[in-house]
C-alpha cells in the first residue's frame, strides 16, 4: 500500500464527503497503480459522482509545485 503519506488527506476528504475511509483509500490506491478512472470506479463502492468528487478534493489539496 503507498496511500501512508496521504493518509491525513484521505480522512479529510471522506469526512468532507461523508464516504467510507476504506472506498477513499482503495480509489487511490487504484489511481496511483495507474488504472483508469473508469475501472478505479468499478473497482470500488463509491459512485462515480462521488469518485469525481474525491479527485476533484485531491487536486484542491495537491502541493503546488
Amino acid at each position: 500500500m503507498h496511500t501512508e503519506e496521504y493518509t491525513e488527506m484521505i480522512i479529510q476528504i471522506s469526512t468532507l464527503l461523508d464516504i467510507e475511509h476504506d472506498e477513499v483509500t482503495k480509489f487511490l490506491e487504484l489511481m496511483l497503480d495507474g488504472y483508469n478512472f473508469e475501472d478505479a470506479v468499478n473497482a470500488c463502492t463509491l459512485t462515480t459522482e462521488e469518485c469525481k468528487l474525491v479527485l476533484s478534493e485531491i487536486q484542491k489539496r495537491k502541493p503546488k509545485e
